[in-house]
């Protein structure tokens, strides 16, 4: 695999934010020559500290139920790279992804393209299978911010900015204005925006930003949320008539979330969509890492909130789905110089019996110092060198319930299939 080993051996920003990203317009000048210019996709463009993953999903799901051909572009992954070029919700083979990626490092040596970093060579190489692959449609999920992220060399029809929250504040703030003004940028001429909650003040900004764009706003809708087994129904009041339908998802969050994404869609269709249609389309709808339930004995829930935003919603929807009183494991690693005693208060839940920690860049002795400090009779494992079973491990929590949090490197650890006896594989 000639492509993915070129790709792997970039500089990558994702693990090293030490990393200079490349300027928008060299990573455009790539992807004029790998791609051409002509291959009239039309694109929804999904940023925002939280949520972009699941919108962006939801989105392509929607739109391959009506039977377009649709590109999915997301970061980052969980297990394996191929997730995150997906052509109607199915990751690309590893042979079309290297067989890109051999394009793009040939013209590289060739100096016929500049040198780019891990993730803007892996865009560039998905605009291009995507292309070739005739996709008609392609939903993009921004790497981080907007203004200067890579994906910004497209021009979307629509624009969606799910949240504003605090992270990534060293490369994107110092405040939540500057973050904004970030994502943002995706914002085209002519281009549809759907936008999340926000507050007053940074919707004011956002309201400036966007006077010439036709905006619809989360906070202006009607509707309600009715919590059931398995997911949610929603049923939304507008002037143009009421919808329901039911969401194989949890949480206020994830409400807003699939709303936004409907929307999207019916920005770039230029049509509303019936609540069979919606309905019919979310049945397909599955988001890993997105409070995904494993039923079993204990019940696992993985989560990658990864920041203070997150965890608050991460939260409150565990109370919402299962209620109080339950004996709570986590098992939590954290990365990029993340708080985990920021994250654990945002968390809010009062009682945590036990808990198991990886290490995911964030040292396991300031997980344990932050574990402590909140849970003071908490019973702490170190699972960065435990070899046993992934089932083994959860079981040894002790709990009802075990949540799985804190990034993707620990959801990852309990999800992916390619290493099924060991948490972390072999040191």
């Amino acid at each position: 695999m000639r492509g993915i080993e070129w790709l792997e051996g970039l500089a990558n920003f994702e693990a090293d934010r030490s990393v200079a990203i490349s300027p928008v317009d060299l990573v455009r000048q790539a992807a004029t020559v790998l791609v051409g210019t002509n291959s009239g996709m039309r694109f929804i463009h999904v940023a925002g500290t939280n949520g972009k993953g699941s919108v962006a999903a939801t989105a392509a799901v929607l739109l391959g139920d009506m039977g377009f051909r649709v590109g999915l572009f997301r970061s980052p992954h969980l297990c394996r790279i191929e997730e995150r070029v997906m052509i109607d919700a199915t990751p690309i083979s590893t042979e079309r992804l290297d067989q890109e990626l051999v394009q793009l490092a040939t013209l590289t040596d060739q100096q016929l393209v500049p040198r780019l970093t891990h993730f803007e060579a892996l865009f560039v190489a998905t605009l291009s299978v995507f292309a070739l692959e005739g996709c008609e449609l392609a939903v993009i999920e921004t790497g981080m911010g907007g203004r200067d992220d890579a994906t910004n060399i497209i021009d979307a029809d629509v624009a969606v900015i799910t949240s504003v929250g605090h992270d990534h504040l060293v490369e994107l703030g110092p405040t939540l204005a500057d973050v904004l003004d970030h994502k943002l940028g995706i914002v085209h001429d002519g281009a549809a925006v759907c936008l999340g909650p926000l507050d007053s003040v940074l919707r004011a900004q956002a309201a400036d930003r966007l006077a010439l764009n036709p905006t619809i706003w989360i906070d202006d809708l009607e509707f309600e949320r009715f919590p059931g087994v398995g997911g949610q129904e929603i049923v939304e009041h507008s002037a143009l008539g009421e919808r329901s339908f039911f969401v194989p998802l949890f949480g206020q969050t994830s409400a807003w979330n699939a709303l936004l994404a409907i929307y999207a869609v019916e920005a770039i269709l230029g049509r509303r969509l019936s609540s069979e249609r919606i309905e019919t389309g979310l049945a397909r709808l599955h988001l890993p890492g997105c409070f995904e339930v494993l039923r079993g004995r204990p019940i696992v829930v993985v989560d990658t909130a990864h920041n203070r935003e997150a965890a608050q919603a991460l939260g409150a929807t565990l109370i919402e789905t299962f209620g109080p009183g339950h004996s709570i494991g986590l098992v939590m690693g954290m990365s990029h110089g993340r708080d985990p005693s920021d994250f654990l208060l945002a968390l809010g839940i009062a009682s945590v019996d036990s808990i198991g920690l990886l290490d995911c860049g964030v040292p396991v002795k300031d997980l344990v110092d932050a574990a402590v400090a909140h849970y003071p009779d908490i019973k702490v494992m170190d699972w960065s060198v435990e070899l046993r079973p992934v089932g083994e491990l959860l079981s040894s929590l002790d709990t009802e319930i075990v949540l799985v949090t804190g990034s993707h490197c620990a959801c990852g650890a309990v999800l992916c299939k390619d290493t099924p006896t060991l948490l972390l594989g072999t040191p």
